[in-house]
């Protein structure tokens, strides 16, 4: 134990590590989706009296954080479905126009049926009824289907809540008089269906973008990354077998050689990687259908997950070349590794949306190699970017990759100083 201090350290701290994290990620998971606090990005076409109710009622809820205004400019439909095909907010909320003058109309109509009933003379006025109107919700692409379901079911409750609170406004005159008002339960139904939730896409597509929500959408790339990120097992483990064996020394000896033997590393097990990844996209596209699910949608741009898979597989293999060059022993880079490697993957989505997880850990997310590949894929598949929109991961994956690269080539400098 004396002789092996990291060995043990790792023993130690990577399992209380892992246990922190873990705890941590699926702790969301195991809470009620109405318990959580979302933003929410709201666009109002209606102005009425009933949209600012339905607003308050759901900023009073206590689950949703309402934001109607993006510098100081109300939120249009437009800008609604921008931010979230961009994935910057996860969840829309548009009341369409005419909401205030529709449920008005059911109220007054249900109000008249009852006064008639209990022998009140009351005579609202109605119009023709054009039935059930929808609040519509949206979600980013990328958001799963459960996740989904869960939100469009408390929004549901929400609104219903405050569209019942609207609705007996109008009957509580009935009341005066102390009338029985039983007969207002044969009317609640009918009520009660004057506004609904409707979940809509987001693009000209229709419907047919809503089937590609689905376990193969979403799995297929988040498991293919998890598997390429495990390329840091055989790269760590080769490295430190070289120096064990003398292989690495008898490298350093030629002149020149060490140029060429780190670049060679680093191209070859990235193409590695990016064949594993195609691989894994043709198991999706062309044996999913063949176990009767659905098979893989690559998006409008398929052409962009090459130098996707290239920038993934090169921040792979430069974590894999890194942890190669800092531990000593075999012992102490592959459970380092490839614990690391979980970690990475559950602070990163890959197991739990990153949107369900607690503020600081969807901030903690943001140093995960593994959230910025899973964003590239999913802005190409799922959000449909283009070359615009994955700029900016792609070039945090290249710049996590050379600082890695970077700093085993100082460490590497300093063990070889060390030695001679």
């Amino acid at each position: 134990m004396k002789r092996d201090i990291a060995g043990l350290l790792l023993l130690l701290i990577m399992p209380a590590t892992l246990i922190i994290i873990m705890a941590l990620v699926q702790d969301a998971p195991f809470k009620d989706f109405q318990s959580m606090k979302f933003d929410i990005l709201l666009a109002d076409a209606d102005h009425g009296s009933t949209s600012h109710q339905l607003i308050d009622g759901l900023k009073n809820a206590g689950s949703f954080h309402i934001i109607d205004s993006i510098d100081n400019k109300p939120v249009t439909e437009a800008d609604l479905k921008q931010l979230l095909q961009k994935g910057d907010y996860k969840i829309g909320i548009l009341i369409p126009s005419g909401i205030t003058a529709n449920i008005a109309n059911s109220a007054n109509i249900a109000a008249n049926s009852i006064a008639k009933k209990m022998g009140v003379d009351a005579m609202l006025p109605t119009g023709p009824l054009h039935g059930q109107m929808f609040v519509h919700i949206f979600f980013d692409p990328v958001s799963k289907p459960a996740f989904r379901a869960a939100i469009s079911s408390a929004l549901d409750k929400y609104i219903t809540a405050a569209c019942s609170g609207i609705l007996m406004e109008r009957l509580s005159s009935l009341n005066k008089n102390g009338s029985d008002t039983s007969a207002q339960n044969d009317n609640l139904s009918k009520i009660m269906q004057g506004i609904g939730v409707k979940e809509e896409p987001l693009d000209s597509r229709g419907d047919n973008m809503m089937l590609h929500i689905n376990s193969v959408q979403h799995n297929v790339p988040a498991w293919a990354i998890f598997g390429i990120f495990f390329i840091v097992i055989p790269i760590a483990g080769n490295m430190i077998r070289e120096r064990e064996d003398g292989s690495a020394i008898r490298i350093a000896l030629i002149p020149g050689a060490n140029q060429f033997v780190g670049p060679g590393k680093i191209i070859f097990y990235t193409l590695i990687c990016s064949l594993q990844f195609m691989l894994m996209l043709c198991v999706g596209i062309w044996i999913m259908p063949l176990l009767h699910l659905p098979a893989l949608h690559l998006g409008l741009h398929p052409w962009l997950l090459l130098p996707a898979t290239l920038s993934i597989g090169f921040a792979a293999t430069t974590y894999g070349y890194f942890i190669g060059t800092i531990f000593k022993t075999i012992n102490q880079a592959l459970p380092f590794g490839s614990v690391s490697v979980v970690i990475l993957s559950a602070i990163g989505g890959i197991w739990v949306p990153v949107e369900i997880l607690p503020h600081t850990m969807q901030r903690v997310a943001l140093v995960s190699p593994l959230h910025w590949s899973l964003e590239t894929v999913n802005i190409i598949m799922l959000r449909d970017g283009g070359l615009q929109a994955v700029a900016i991961p792609v070039a945090l994956l290249l710049f996590s990759g050379i600082t890695l690269w970077g700093c085993s080539i100082i460490a590497e400098k300093k063990r070889n100083h060390s030695v001679q």
